[in-house]
C-alpha cells in the first residue's frame, strides 16, 4: 500500500491563544490596573473606551512607561499608558505568521480577532508553548 505524503495542516493562531481576554476601562488608575492584572496572573489587559476595545496594557507598560517616567500611579490612568492603536491577528492566521508579526513590531502580546471582534490575546508564552510542542513542525 503506498502512503500519500500529506502536509501538516496549518496550526491557527486561535489553537494557542488565551481566550476572552480581560479589560478595564482607560479610566481606571494604574494601579487598579496592575492590582487586577496581579490578582489574575496576567501580563496584559485589553483597554475599551466608551466600551469598545481601544489599546492594550501590558507588564512591559508599566516598567517603561510608569517607572521611568515617573507617573503616580494612583493619579494617572491606564489610558495614559496603553499602547493604542494595538497590533492585531485574526485568529485564523498561522502561528509561524503571529510568531513573524511580533518580532518584525518587537511586542510581546497580539490581540487576536474573529471578524473584526477581540476574542483571545496571543503572548510570546503562548509562541514558546507552541514551539516546545513535541509534535515538532517541519519549516
Amino acid at each position: 500500500m503506498k502512503k500519500h505524503k500529506t502536509e501538516n495542516p496549518i496550526e491557527e493562531v486561535g489553537d494557542y491563544m488565551t481566550p476572552s481576554p480581560l479589560t478595564i476601562d482607560s479610566d481606571q488608575t494604574i494601579q487598579s490596573a496592575a492590582h487586577f492584572m496581579h490578582s489574575n496572573q496576567v501580563g496584559s489587559l485589553v483597554v475599551k473606551q466608551n466600551g469598545k476595545p481601544a489599546g492594550i496594557v501590558t507588564e512591559r507598560d508599566f516598567t517603561r512607561k510608569v517607572l521611568a517616567k515617573g507617573l503616580d500611579q494612583n493619579k494617572a490612568t491606564v489610558s495614559d499608558i496603553m499602547t493604542a492603536p494595538f497590533h492585531s491577528i485574526d485568529c485564523h492566521e498561522s502561528v509561524l505568521d503571529a510568531n513573524k508579526l511580533m518580532a518584525k513590531k518587537k511586542i510581546r502580546h497580539l490581540v487576536v480577532t474573529e471578524n473584526d471582534e477581540v476574542v483571545g490575546i496571543l503572548s510570546v508564552k503562548d509562541l514558546v508553548h507552541y514551539f516546545s510542542n513535541p509534535r515538532i513542525r517541519s519549516f
